[in-house]
């Protein structure tokens, strides 16, 4: 199965539009992966740029990950563009 693209790439801006804003609303407590498979957290919330990951239970970390870092999402899994070394060191 194709995962489906949940970033606008055709669009100038990545802010999530209306309607847009529902999908990524239902993806809440989801798992996320980075683009070499590693598991970083699950999504905590949904910003207008970027998508906030959780990940620890006692040691709690949160990632802040711009829209256009995100791949797709595959009905299981958010996957990310960018590799777990990046997300620790950029993000």
């Amino acid at each position: 199965m194709q995962p489906s693209p949940l970033d606008n790439s055709s669009s100038s801006s990545s802010s999530i539009l209306p309607e847009e804003k529902r999908d990524w609303i239902s993806l809440l407590n989801e798992s996320v992966h980075t683009s070499d498979d590693v598991d970083i957290g699950d999504i905590y919330a949904v910003s207008r740029n970027f998508v906030v990951v959780m990940r620890g239970i006692i040691n709690i970390h949160y990632y802040y990950i711009p829209i256009n870092k995100v791949e797709a999402w595959d009905g299981n899994v958010l996957w990310l563009k960018i590799t777990e070394n990046e997300v620790k060191e950029k993000i």
